[in-house]
């Protein structure tokens, strides 16, 4: 089959993060017929190779899509995969899955990794160890996953906290009583009044992203959760802005009364590649061979790169072609699709 055959399988495939079975029985039953072996760790993340011996390079895709995807209704022309503009498609990261399974039989020195739950925080990444891979030894990790056009690569990434912060108030009648209660929804929101959020310098980015507090309006809420972000390519911003969102939930705790609890998540780290770094040059070299630039440029958002580079293996992040990803103009141009075919053969023969 060629990629557009093994995209369109796979975007009929659902694979929300924890629930990638189905895509993973796919890549399996591809890779085996290949001549491949495989092994698997606790979280389902999925380890490919077919010469045991030998220095290795490492191609890494994700199986999982946002929910947004799981029921893709994707369309097609001559030029593009796209959708009805009701679902997002999951070209991140089928996509990248697809050309995989194209170019595979034709690199049995390669290692390729799959892993899960990477739209919710790197989870399957992060649960990788670093005897999954022995007893080969990795030269470099390239990760498909990143929009743009294919040659170019990734040089820098934020790492990632995720706060959670709980307000317990005191729950009492909303009419008859409201001088007996402690309003969690008022104290939580106070919290996230008092909180930075937004672009706070070049280099770190915070957002609330969820406000739950479901109940009636004839009662005093007694409970109400916030969830937050901070990116940053600094890990002490990072922690110190981290600990200021913590502080001014407990500081609007104790003002009103309730009690706050808190968890602090450090998800992943950052990191800056150097121009000089192997890996990149190797990357620049590919996509020169098939008539591409060899571009670079940073991000704000992680991909399993983040992971792999805390376990010591010299990891980049390739862009893939599609773009919007997540959204419902989610797209991927078939040119681009055949170009990551090419460039792959081209990287893997280096």
């Amino acid at each position: 089959m060629n990629v557009f055959e093994h995209f369109r399988n796979l975007v009929s495939i659902p694979s929300p993060s924890w629930k990638e079975d189905g895509v993973s029985s796919y890549i399996i039953s591809r890779m085996t017929e290949h001549g491949y072996f495989f092994r698997d760790d606790a979280a389902g993340n999925l380890l490919f190779w077919n010469n045991p011996t030998g220095a290795k390079t490492m191609i890494v895709c994700h199986m999982d899509t946002v929910e947004r995807a799981v029921e893709a209704h994707m369309l097609e022309d001559d030029g593009y995969f796209f959708t009805d503009g009701h679902t997002a498609l999951g070209a991140d990261d089928k996509a990248a899955i697809a050309a995989v399974m194209t170019i595979a039989s034709k690199h049995p020195d390669a290692l390729f990794l799959f892993t899960r739950a990477e739209e919710l925080g790197l989870r399957g990444s992060a649960r990788l160890e670093k005897s999954f891979f022995e007893p080969f030894s990795v030269n470099e990790a390239y990760i498909l996953d990143a929009a743009g056009d294919v040659g170019t690569a990734i040089i820098s990434a934020p790492g990632k906290n995720r706060i959670e912060i709980t307000m317990l108030g005191r729950t009492a009648h909303a009419g008859f009583s409201p001088e007996k209660g402690i309003n969690a929804i008022k104290a939580a929101a106070k919290a996230v009044a008092m909180s930075p959020t937004g672009r706070l310098d070049e280099e770190t980015t915070c957002n609330v992203g969820s406000f739950m507090a479901p109940g009636s309006t004839n009662i005093v809420p007694d409970k109400a959760s916030v969830v937050y972000e901070v990116r940053s390519l600094s890990d002490e911003k990072r922690q110190r802005v981290s600990e200021e969102i913590i502080a001014a939930a407990k500081k609007a705790a104790a003002e009103d009364g309730a009690e706050c609890r808190t968890e602090l998540l450090d998800l992943y780290s950052p990191y800056i590649i150097e121009e000089s770094d192997p890996a990149l040059m190797k990357a620049a070299e590919a996509a020169e061979a098939i008539g591409r630039d060899a571009r670079t440029k940073p991000t704000s958002g992680g991909s399993d790169a983040n992971n792999l580079r805390k376990l010591g293996i010299d990891a980049i992040t390739l862009c893939i072609g599609y773009e919007n990803a997540h959204s419902v103009n989610e797209r991927i141009a078939k040119k681009e699709m055949e170009a990551l075919v090419s460039f792959l053969s081209a990287l893997l023969s280096v």
